[in-house]
């Protein structure tokens, strides 16, 4: 999937495209396992599609490191 690299994605888009719940993701992102949101206003938060980007490349099943 080719994601505009400077695009937002809101916490629900990124839900969708990993397939994970919005708690697991912000579980993940407490432990330090997950990119820091950017503050898009007092109550809105996203991410740019170049940091899920990175993140998915440097993921990898456990064992096959």
């Amino acid at each position: 999937m080719s994601l505009p690299r400077d695009r937002i994605m809101r916490p629900r888009e990124v839900m969708q495209m990993l397939g994970l719940s919005l708690p697991t993701i912000w579980r993940m992102r407490r432990r330090g396992e997950f990119p820091e949101p950017l503050r898009l206003s007092p109550g809105a938060v996203g991410w740019r599609a170049s940091t899920i980007a990175k993140w998915l490349r440097g993921r990898h099943p456990k064992g096959l490191a």
